[in-house]
C-alpha cells in the first residue's frame, strides 16, 4: 500500500497529469484532432528521432500497409535537466558565451546551440499524391538508420556506423551536397568531416543549416530536409553560418547561397547514445 502525506500535495495535481507526461500525447493529439484511426507510433531515439520516424513511414508505404502518412518531429528541451547535463559534459557553453558556440565545423565551437521547435512532412506514394493534385516537393529516395551500440553516453568518434547508414542510402551515388548535422559539437563534426572526406574526397560541397536554427534535438533531421526541399522547389542551396571553418579548411563548406538547381542531397543525422540516420533525396 503507498501510503500519502500532506506534503505530497496529491489534491493540486491535475487529473490530465498522465497525458501530460505521456511521450505518446502529441501523436494522439494529432490522431484525435483529424480523427485519424490507423497507425500511430512515437518514436522516443533522441536527435535522430524524426528520421527514423519517416524511415517507419516508408516501410509501411512500401508495404502497401498505408497510402499517406503525418511525419512530424518535437522536442521540448529548454529545461535545467537538459541544459545541466549537457553542460556538464560540455555539450553546451555552459557559463560561456554563446558566441562561442553553434559554430558548424569550427575546432574554436564550444558546443552547440539549444533550440526547440517542431518540424512536419506529409509522405505519400506517387499514385496517391498525384490523384489528389498535390505539390510534389521532392523524393525520399532511401532511409537508414543503425545504432554504434558503444555506449548510452555516447557514439563512435570514429564514426564507422554512420558511414555504413550514410554508404546503405548512397549506393555509390554522388549527391550534389549533402546537408549535414555539423552544430558546433566537436565528435559530431569530425563524424561529418570523415564522411566528407571518405565518401567524396571533400569535392562534393557541404551545408549545416545549425547555425541559423540551432540544435533542436529530433527536430533537427526533419528541418535539414525540409531546407533541402525548399532548395529543390526555388533553387538554392542553403549557406552555412556562424563559423570560421578554424581545423575544418579541408571541408568543401557552402558560406554564401548558392543559386542553381540541385537534383540529389544527402542528409544526416546522429545523436547522443549512438543512433545514426541517413536519407537520400531526390528533386523527382
Amino acid at each position: 500500500m503507498i501510503e500519502y502525506s500532506a506534503n505530497d500535495r496529491f489534491r493540486e495535481m491535475p487529473v490530465y497529469c498522465c497525458g501530460l507526461v505521456h511521450y505518446h500525447s502529441l501523436a494522439s493529439s494529432i490522431s484525435s484532432f483529424f480523427q485519424l484511426k490507423g497507425i500511430s507510433k512515437t518514436l522516443t531515439t533522441g536527435c535522430t528521432a524524426g528520421i527514423e520516424a519517416m524511415e517507419d513511414a516508408m516501410m509501411y508505404l512500401r508495404a502497401g500497409r498505408i497510402h499517406q502518412a503525418i511525419v512530424g518531429s518535437s522536442d521540448s528541451s529548454n529545461n535545467k535537466v537538459t541544459i545541466f547535463g549537457f553542460g556538464k559534459i560540455r555539450g553546451l557553453p555552459f557559463n560561456q558565451s554563446v558566441e562561442q558556440a553553434g559554430s558548424p565545423f569550427s575546432k574554436r565551437s564550444k558546443g552547440f546551440i539549444l533550440s526547440e521547435g517542431a518540424a512536419t512532412l506529409i509522405l505519400e506514394t506517387e499514385e496517391h499524391a498525384r490523384s489528389r493534385g498535390a505539390v510534389i516537393y521532392g523524393v525520399v529516395d532511401e532511409v537508414c538508420s543503425n545504432n554504434d551500440a558503444e555506449s548510452i553516453n555516447g557514439q563512435d568518434k570514429h564514426g564507422e556506423n554512420m558511414k555504413l547508414a550514410a554508404e546503405a542510402v548512397l549506393q555509390g551515388r554522388t549527391p550534389d551536397y549533402y546537408n549535414s548535422q555539423a552544430l558546433g559539437y566537436a565528435s559530431n563534426d569530425e563524424i561529418e568531416a570523415k564522411l566528407s572526406a571518405d565518401f567524396f574526397a571533400d569535392k562534393v560541397p557541404v551545408t549545416s543549416i545549425k547555425g541559423l536554427i540551432g540544435h533542436p534535438f529530433s527536430t533537427s533531421g526533419l528541418a535539414q530536409i525540409i531546407a533541402t526541399l525548399l532548395g529543390f522547389q526555388h533553387e538554392f542551396i542553403p549557406k552555412t553560418i556562424r563559423t570560421d571553418q578554424y581545423g575544418y579548411e579541408q571541408v568543401p563548406l557552402i558560406l554564401d547561397t548558392i543559386h542553381k538547381a540541385t537534383n540529389e542531397v544527402l542528409v544526416t543525422s546522429h545523436g547522443y547514445g549512438g543512433n545514426n540516420a541517413c536519407v537520400y533525396l531526390t528533386r523527382e
